[in-house]
């Protein structure tokens, strides 16, 4: 009977978590356009932070996606902790558009630094499957983009509070995010591809 229930649990895996993930970031998506409806005025700053948090919600749900798909497990409450973890981060990202520029370089490397543990944790946690052999050390290439992303936008954070940047300059940080954000997902998708694992054509 237990056993039954086990396979039941690990066959429905997938769509359980699928369906949870896909909520919560339809949800933030959501968040972005209540919050920039909210806005008497939207300089070109938030409009480029928004463009921002758009990628990187489109990053996760590439990210817990391909993970969760292939997977076949029984769901437990750290897989429930990771990701309302990073549902709260995409909530704090959106929060702070619209607010001072400082605010959201801050907000934004914190992000940078959860969406790196939660990254790892999704590889770390479908290598749980016997059936799946993936080498979680491959996937550090992947955090380390996290990590200069932290870095980066910690010291934007800095700079920006210690020194009168002019309007370009800030733009342009958030503007190089952009890509940088493209470049985390181009790097996963090809590890995961390297570790002979199935991509969606």
């Amino acid at each position: 009977m237990q056993h039954e229930i086990k396979t039941r649990l690990e066959e429905n895996y997938s769509a359980i978590y699928i369906t949870i993930v896909s909520v919560l970031l339809g949800l933030a998506l959501d968040d972005i356009v209540s919050i920039l409806r909210s806005l008497e005025s939207i300089s070109l700053f938030n409009w480029l932070t928004a463009a921002f948090s758009v990628h990187v919600i489109f990053n996760a749900w590439v990210g817990y996606s391909v993970a969760a798909s292939i997977a076949r497990l029984v769901p437990s409450a750290w897989d429930a902790l990771n990701v309302f973890t990073l549902s709260v981060a995409h909530f704090a990202l959106n929060s702070a558009i619209g607010e001072e520029q400082t605010v959201f370089f801050y907000t934004a490397s914190c992000y940078s630094a959860v969406a790196g543990g939660v990254t790892y944790y999704n590889v770390w946690r479908a290598n749980q499957d016997d059936s799946i052999d993936i080498v979680p050390r491959t996937f550090l290439k992947v955090i380390a983009i996290n990590a200069v992303g932290a870095g980066a936008f910690l010291t934007a954070g800095i700079v920006t509070q210690t020194v009168i940047l002019s309007d370009t300059a800030q733009n342009s940080i958030v503007v190089l995010g952009i890509p940088f954000a493209t470049l985390w997902l181009y790097v996963f998708l090809r590890v995961w591809k390297a570790n002979d694992l199935p991509v969606w054509r």
